[in-house]
């Protein structure tokens, strides 16, 4: 774990089996201003994804990407 600015932890706890996975793809082309913009865009994408053990990686990547944009605010 990684904590940034004192204030909000930053965790990713997955492997290279997300590499491929399409959200993935679709959100790692983005810079970090850029997600920021898409922000409520990567909130949709989350809440479709079913909450169970196969998808933890691309749970815990999108979730790095939202503490990111928060830490850019």
């Amino acid at each position: 774990m990684v904590s940034l600015n004192h204030s909000v932890a930053i965790n990713y706890f997955g492997g290279s089996e997300i590499l491929t996975h399409p959200l993935y793809v679709k959100w790692s082309q983005k810079t970090i201003a850029d997600i920021n913009s898409a922000k409520s865009d990567l909130q949709t994408d989350m809440g479709l994804i079913i909450a169970n053990m196969d998808n933890l990686a691309i749970i815990s990547y999108l979730s790095t990407l939202v503490r990111a944009v928060e830490l850019q605010s």
